[in-house]
């Protein structure tokens, strides 16, 4: 569908991309324009996270089937919670890829078969001591000056 000055006549109820060209409605008519390709800025941490949870996955593949069957067993008492709101139960593959994938992204070796107590509990532990005691290093790091000793003002930045 070709017009007299070599323009593609779109149809009106066309919409989505096709080849270079992305057409759609709006209150206006039919546009068309040329298709963009997405652009992704990834950081190096998001390569990462990304890299495990592909590497988590693919060792799914690599259990036997006693090992499937355990994550099956333990992820019937585990449940997630969707966007709505609602709760429902994770699968043995979902249930193996959030425990594992979590670990790899914190430098932890990777386990075959379910943890015997929740996994959240495991590693809010670590992070929970972290922001304890961070406050309590930067009261004893940086403490008052001894009797006789003032602050007095910084040294030249030459030395």
């Amino acid at each position: 569908m070709k017009l007299s000055r070599g323009k593609l006549k779109v149809p009106y109820t066309m919409c989505g991309s096709r080849g270079v060209w992305t057409y759609q409605r709006n209150r206006y008519g039919q546009i068309s324009y040329p298709r963009h390709s997405p652009r992704y800025t990834s950081t190096q941490a998001q390569k990462l996270v990304r890299g495990n949870f592909g590497a988590v996955s693919a060792r799914w593949r690599t259990l036997t089937e006693e090992q499937r069957q355990v994550w099956l067993r333990e992820a019937r008492y585990q449940k997630t919670r969707s966007r709505l709101g609602q709760r429902f139960r994770m699968g043995g593959f979902n249930y193996f890829v959030k425990v594992n994938v979590a670990l790899a992204n914190r430098g932890l070796p990777q386990i075959d078969l379910p943890p015997l107590e929740s996994l959240e509990a495991q590693l809010a532990l670590p992070l929970l001591t972290q922001r304890l005691l961070r406050p309590l290093g930067e009261v004893l790091i940086g403490c008052a000056p001894g009797p006789g000793e003032s602050p007095g003002r910084a040294p030249p930045p030459g030395g």
